[in-house]
């Protein structure tokens, strides 16, 4: 857009706060108030030349109303039609879509299921059907023998009734919403079991998928192959509740969600390895795009893995067509591409915590830590600064800005945020990427004896390190510290008037720098 120099991060940006508000506020009638208001307000700023001639005005209204209309349209035409049966004792028909995975409390079994008639009549939504864990373990009246053996594509029908989730919690309502269902299903009579198709692309990856679970729980050691599977898939099913508190008191839970960290790891890996074959620069492309799609699915397409995902995707597509890709136009367009595949993305704690970490990172810590990296090689008249401390700078810049931005919501969302995460981070540096690596390619070369045996060790021994060190930061007795939820939104202004004044220096700095160059 014409007097705009990154059209799409200020659309995906005014996009993700206008749905984090509506979202939050959860008032269909002030959205459609909104709404309204927005496209008028659109309608004015294009016809005052003035106005139309300043471009940011209409891209912002504009903005702002495509995510009110988005957010009515996906309640109104995704939600709303399904919740309509809820509460009756009717003939429930689902096409199972995932393989099954505890509560917590592991009392009961869920599975994701895509609604296909309800009460006799075509029904369209996503919905979590809900099992007894003790009646899944025996034949029961309920569920027959042939019901364990359930797999994605498997059709089920049965008596029962459909309820919302988490009615009473606006929050965990959103999330679940954010996740892309709003209902569960609980079997009142016999579920009968209508196998599906067995060789569709989506079933065959989900096997291969479940493979690689077992394959890992098998080979690794119980204290660690919880971690390993988490790391390489985001799921935390199988990690142990004490390790999971080591990692989250010593603020590494976000090497268990697989992100922008994990994929950098896979691309640079690949990149490397194909390159010194002397492949080709446009199919090295190709295949890394390829493989990075591959790693969403195996992320489940989680809300930090599809924005990652898509700004590394579009990375790559501008390599393949010669383009350069700016960072903040790519997460941009990948957050308004979440947003389009579902608007509650945008309170989505994964997404949230992914973005503005990115945000942060892209926007702050590497224009700082080049500003003292260049500064350190000016005061010691250094011809180079040496990579090692290139690498911890700009590692420590990372953490404190990442942990800087996502203080709010740490503390909107888990109560606390860790003290010691930027030193723990740094101790992490070392281990963290032989453990993404060589787990993930023991579970490719699982069946080659001795190769499969040397990673298997690298492996364990990398991971064995990380948890080690999350474990040693995480006794320190303020390793964490909580603070009471209702602070996030002092905390969120007083950061966000912190990160104002950082971004004004570094627009002097700019503009300074080119009165130099003029000048010179």
């Amino acid at each position: 857009m014409r007097g705009m120099k990154r059209p799409l991060a200020v659309v995906g940006f005014t996009m993700l706060t206008a749905l984090s508000v509506l979202c939050f506020l959860q008032r269909t009638a002030l959205t459609f108030v909104l709404c309204a208001v927005l496209f008028l307000a659109l309608f004015v700023s294009l016809i005052f030349k003035k106005l139309r001639q300043t471009v940011f005005l209409p891209v912002i209204f504009g903005s702002a109303a495509a995510a009110c209309l988005l957010l009515l349209c996906f309640e109104g035409f995704v939600f709303l039609p399904a919740e309509s049966f809820c509460g009756e004792r009717i003939e429930i028909t689902a096409t199972v879509e995932e393989y099954p995975h505890e509560s917590s409390n592991g009392k009961r079994l869920y599975f994701l299921s895509e609604l296909v008639s309800a009460d006799g009549k075509a029904a369209k939504g996503k919905v979590r059907l809900s099992f007894p864990a003790h009646e899944w373990k025996r034949n029961t009246p309920l569920l027959p023998g042939e019901t364990k053996k359930l797999e994605p594509g498997d059709e089920v029908t049965f008596i029962g009734k459909l309820y919302p989730i988490a009615s009473g919690d606006s929050s965990f309502r959103n999330y679940f919403k954010s996740c892309g269902f709003s209902l569960s299903a609980y079997p009142l009579a016999e579920v009968t079991v209508q196998k599906g198709k067995a060789g569709t692309l989506k079933t065959l990856l989900l096997r291969e998928r479940k493979k690689a679970v077992n394959q890992i729980l098998y080979a690794f050691d119980s204290d660690v192959s919880g971690v390993v599977v988490s790391v390489l898939m985001g799921s935390k099913e199988y990690v142990s509740d004490e390790v999971y508190a080591s990692f989250s008191k010593s603020g590494t839970a976000h090497t268990m969600a697989v992100s922008g960290l994990h994929l950098s790891i896979w691309i640079m890996f690949i990149l490397e390895i194909l390159r010194r074959r002397g492949a080709a620069s446009k199919p090295v492309v190709v295949f890394m795009m390829l493989f990075v799609l591959l790693i969403m699915f195996f992320a489940s397409f989680s809300g930090s893995v599809k924005r990652a995902g898509l700004m590394m995707l579009l990375y790559l597509g501008s390599e393949l067509f010669s383009g350069k890709a700016d960072s903040l136009n790519s997460l941009g367009f990948s957050a308004m591409l979440v947003l389009c595949l579902n608007p509650y993305s945008a309170v989505n704690p994964s997404f949230l915590l992914s973005f503005l970490a990115t945000l942060s990172i892209v926007s702050f810590a590497i224009p700082f830590s080049d500003l003292f990296l260049k500064r350190l090689k000016n005061r010691f008249h250094l011809k180079k600064v040496p990579k090692l401390l290139s690498t911890v700078t700009v590692s420590v810049f990372i953490s404190a800005f990442a942990e800087l931005a996502t203080l709010p919501l740490q503390v909107r969302y888990f109560g606390g945020f860790s003290s010691v995460g930027v030193i723990t981070n740094l101790l992490f540096l070392p281990a963290f990427s032989p453990a993404v690596l060589c787990s993930g390619l023991y579970v490719m070369f699982y069946f080659v004896p001795l190769l499969s045996k040397v990673l298997l060790f690298l492996a364990q021994l990398a991971v064995r390190y990380c948890v080690f060190a999350a474990d040693l930061m995480s006794s320190f007795r303020y390793s964490y510290i909580s603070v009471n939820e209702g602070l996030a939104w002092p905390i969120f202004c007083l950061i966000s008037v912190l990160f104002a004044l950082l971004y004004l220096f570094l627009r002097r700095l700019k503009k300074e720098r080119a009165l130099l160059r003029r000048a010179a």
